[in-house]
């Protein structure tokens, strides 16, 4: 006898698949040893699964993924709205550097000024 063969002695398949037979739906669910436990949870599964069937964009998993995908969103403009004004921050710098980039926007800006002061 190997160490294999010893190992894989006592195990038992407890996973549960149920079908529902008017759409053909099928739902497979293997999360605990337990195989009442895999019932209730492939119960749950195909009763959601039913429900997107049916009521589809409305069903409840559809808002709740909807939701999740709105969120999301928003979290990423949040980000790059963050980092974009830091950019821009960043591009500012001293004094110095924003009256070199006058300089070269517009070379007539500092006489003008001269003039009216």
């Amino acid at each position: 006898m190997s160490l294999w063969e010893s190992s894989a002695k006592n195990k038992t398949s407890s996973a549960v698949q149920l079908k529902h037979v008017p759409t053909g739906v099928v739902v497979k669910s293997q999360a605990t040893r337990s195989r009442s436990q895999n019932r209730s949870i492939a119960r749950r599964l195909l009763a959601d699964k039913l429900e997107d069937v049916e009521k589809g964009p409305g069903s409840r998993t559809a808002l709740k993924t909807e939701i999740k995908r709105k969120k999301k969103a928003s979290k990423m403009k949040k980000a790059r709205r963050k980092y974009r004004i830091h950019d821009e921050a960043g591009d500012q710098g001293s004094f110095a550097s924003n009256v070199d980039r006058t300089k070269r926007e517009d070379p007539n800006a500092k006489e003008d000024a001269k003039v009216v002061a």
